[in-house]
């Protein structure tokens, strides 16, 4: 049999080695940290990477929106189809605007330029409202109206607005002064439209079936951020308007909304 001190030395070339081991460990756990931190760091220096100047006040845009856990929406650039709003002329926009620096005491303008080199649409195709920021908020919004013209029947046009300074304020966040709105009148898919909403409640996209959703749901834009409920009644409520009114695809196919 084997010696007391030979297991004694066994025992203690163990717990050495599982030292030895948990420092490493800890060595790695501390680098891998560190290397987050300097991630983050790098990150959110992005955002902060300002640009040099002498106002009291400056102002961005705001680039992303949270919508859910780890997705982010884009708020710099938009897109619209009139086709998509069935009936109406004008459609609004609202870009948020932020400030860095002291809450204002009295309302106060900001200027804002169309970028021509990066905008194709035509001055009867928008109107941008006075942009003026309001005293006490520390964001307020830009707004723009898009005016449908025949031209966007048959293509799609762009509209790139950008923050430049005035005696009032200037410029935030390096890469947060332009925003872009797309537009056009053609006939397409809408986003939203995805395949879980045609398989759960909507069935196959047309043109026409849009036209009847819209028709048997006043105010109706979009299934974006609605809940189970409102959209089983919003295609409820089309499935009956469909049959009420004998309404058929353009082929003369009937008209399928999957829902029960």
């Amino acid at each position: 049999s084997r010696s007391p001190l030979f297991s004694r030395n066994r025992i203690v070339k163990i717990l050495i080695n599982e030292e030895v081991i948990m420092k490493n460990k800890h060595i790695i756990g501390k680098v891998l940290l560190g290397g987050l931190c300097l991630m983050m760091l790098s990150q959110s220096c992005d955002k902060r990477d300002v640009f040099s100047y002498e106002a009291d006040r400056a102002l961005f845009f705001e680039r992303w929106e949270q919508v859910g856990t780890n997705k982010y929406v884009r708020l710099d650039t938009v897109q619209y189809s009139f086709s998509h709003y069935v009936g109406a002329e004008d459609l609004e926009h609202r870009f948020k605007v932020n400030l860095i620096g002291n809450l204002l005491e009295e309302d106060m303008e900001y200027r804002v330029i169309v970028v021509d080199s990066l905008t194709t649409a035509t001055k009867d195709q928008y109107t941008i409202k006075d942009p003026v920021f309001r005293k006490g908020r520390s964001s307020d919004s830009l707004t723009v109206i898009l005016h449908k013209t025949p031209a966007l029947k048959d293509k799609q046009v762009h509209l790139t607005l950008r923050l430049v300074e005035n005696e009032n304020f200037g410029l935030g966040y390096i890469g947060y002064t332009d925003v872009r709105v797309r537009f056009n009148d053609m006939k397409m898919k809408p986003l939203w439209w995805t395949k879980e909403i045609e398989l759960a409640f909507l069935g196959p996209y047309s043109y026409e079936k849009l036209e009847a959703i819209v028709a048997a749901n006043e105010g109706f834009t979009t299934f974006e951020g609605l809940d189970i409920t409102t959209r089983r009644k919003i295609a409820l409520n089309t499935k009956e308007y469909i049959r009420k009114h004998g309404i058929t695809e353009a082929n003369g196919d009937a008209m399928v909304i999957p829902i029960y």
